[in-house]
């Protein structure tokens, strides 16, 4: 009986051992499966909610890549085509035939474009003296940041300018006036200004005469060969896991920011900073889901940043924060999808879709923007006023083909008091001996240009009036 017992017992002992075996085994998996959940949860959530702030701010140094590719490249399908370092001159005034890919575009300057990589050496720009016309050159750096050559900034005499990159070390030749450039890549868009069509050609030889020249090429007074042209497909990384890829390749060549260093390591933490080598193809299900999302909300948060409220000022939006953006990332990927912009100080865009009593401005209606003697806008350079269908941002035509007024419009008409009133309607007044701008014929949005503004005008101490529906 004793054995028997002792029998059973051990059989026992090796059931429970059977069963703790198991137990342990299937606590072991259980333990394997939720480390899977919280890796991937953890994957995913740092993806999409750190990759929202990174699409936020790499959007400027994915749109400039994107647009240099497409306007360096040959690809059969493009208003704009130059190599690097090399400008394209806009060939006309624009009119609703040639606003091209422009939004709101002027029709008071001529055009000229470049895209430039100083990262070997630096590059000269060349301006010709122009006997005191307005001109100016954004140069505009990858992180969408502005500064400016031009009359404001320098004068008109004819010189010599060179971009130069903060790491670059070495002398410039004698007369040559040095620009620094944070980054090694950017963007130039020049304007002309031309007194209509009469005016073009003077102004187009002027803008003719703007070039550039890596130093290695340089002679003064004379240009550069161009370049061999370089073919390649169209790119569009905005909306896909490419935009990662090409933000963590430009920030592996751009210098550190003040204030960023924290944000920088949070993108490193996800595989996309610079001190990272992103690759999509590595990605794990879980990291993929959650960079796709941040891409898709990224987007819709730029796009809801254009349609966010401007300030307003006596019934004109007028955005003062355009070149200069600090820490406010949100802001410099919407103005950098509306299409970059220049400095306050060298040209402010006051801008409206209401009348005096809050009504969309229509062609269907008349209207008039008055200003008392004195009170025009205050401007060191000029003025003017454009018209623009809200559909689409674009100039319609009209019989007159006036596409602007301003104070340098031939014939603009004065009160006798000195006062200046603007007739804004689709047809033609019965009275000819008027001030007319024409619009379009549904609903329009106008654009008052103030190029070179006074300090009344960016300290608000002046204000545009409004403008007010007619009989």
């Amino acid at each position: 009986m004793k054995k028997k017992t002792i029998l059973v017992s051990t059989a026992a002992l090796l059931t429970i051992a059977g069963i703790i075996f198991t137990l342990n085994f299937n606590l072991g998996e259980l333990a394997s499966s939720q480390q899977k959940k919280n890796d991937d949860l953890l994957a995913e959530q740092m993806a999409y909610h750190i990759g929202v702030q990174a699409y936020l701010y790499g959007y400027p140094l994915v749109d400039m890549y994107r647009q240099m590719h497409n306007e360096t490249h040959i690809n059969g399908d493009q208003q704009v085509y130059a190599s690097v370092n090399r400008f394209y001159r806009f060939p006309h005034l624009v009119t609703p035939d040639t606003g091209g890919n422009f939004r709101a575009p002027n029709n008071d300057t001529l055009y000229y474009t470049a895209w430039f990589d100083i990262s070997s050496e630096p590059l000269i720009i060349h301006t010709p003296d122009t006997d005191g016309r307005y001109f100016t050159i954004a140069v505009t750096n990858q992180y969408s940041e502005v500064t400016h050559i031009g009359r404001r900034t320098y004068g008109t005499a004819e010189n010599y300018y060179a971009l130069v990159a903060p790491h670059w070390k070495g002398e410039l030749p004698a007369g040559v006036i040095a620009v620094p450039t944070e980054t090694n890549k950017g963007w130039l868009l020049g304007r002309m200004l031309v007194d209509g069509q009469e005016d073009f050609n003077t102004a187009m030889a002027l803008v003719n005469d703007i070039w550039l020249s890596p130093l290695g090429q340089f002679t003064r007074n004379q240009r550069p060969p161009l370049p061999r042209q370089q073919e390649a497909d169209a790119i569009d990384p905005m909306q896909d896991l490419a935009f990662f890829s090409i933000m963590n390749k430009e920030l592996k060549s751009l210098p550190p920011r003040p204030g960023e260093a924290s944000l920088i390591g949070q993108f490193d933490l996800i595989g996309i900073g610079p001190n990272r080598d992103f690759d999509a193809n590595d990605l794990s299900e879980a990291s993929r889901k959650g960079f796709l999302r941040a891409i898709e909300d990224g987007k819709n948060i730029v796009e809801a940043a254009t349609q966010h409220t401007i300030p307003d000022f006596n019934g004109w939006m007028i955005s003062k924060q355009i070149g200069r953006y600090g820490f406010d990332y949100m802001h410099r990927a919407s103005v950098v999808k509306g299409g970059y912009g220049n400095l306050p100080e060298e040209s402010l865009y006051p801008a409206t879709v209401f009348d005096k009593n809050g009504d969309l401005l229509s062609g269907s209606k008349k209207y008039r923007l008055h200003f008392e003697a004195g009170q025009e806008p205050p401007v060191n350079g000029f003025w003017s006023l454009a018209a623009y269908k809200l559909t689409d941002y674009q100039l319609a035509e009209n019989e007159i083909r006036r596409y602007s007024i301003g104070d340098r419009t031939p014939g603009l008409k004065r009160g006798a008091d000195g006062s200046l009133s603007i007739l804004l309607q689709h047809k033609k007044p019965e009275n000819e001996n008027t001030n007319w701008l024409p619009v379009p014929a549904g609903h329009f949005m106008t654009v008052l240009r103030m190029y070179e503004p006074s300090q009344a005008a960016l300290d608000n101490s002046y204000l545009l009036p409004r403008i007010e529906e007619i009989e």
